[in-house]
């Protein structure tokens, strides 16, 4: 996860895509047993944020801007992409 200055916030265990929601808003589960970074996820209030899905086939999600708030045991960051 890098935020607006490109600064890495840490990594994901999990980074699940939901369902399409409505409009543009893209909504990720991200699963994380960093505290530092679920402390940045839930504070997150329309702020860019890059999420890079490492390994084979990895897809990067580059928000023009993301919100997140706690969901359980995840935390949920819902946004809209940037235009490439």
């Amino acid at each position: 996860m890098y935020d607006e200055h490109k600064q890495d916030r840490g990594w994901a265990k999990v980074v699940v895509r939901r369902r399409p929601a409505l409009g543009r808003l893209v909504v990720l589960d991200i699963t994380t047993t960093e505290p530092g970074l679920g402390s940045f996820l839930r504070a997150l209030d329309k702020a860019p944020i890059q999420v890079h899905q490492a390994g084979e086939g990895g897809v990067t999600y580059r928000f023009a801007w993301a919100s997140g708030y706690a969901n359980g045991t995840t935390v949920r960051v819902q946004g809209v992409l940037q235009d490439d």
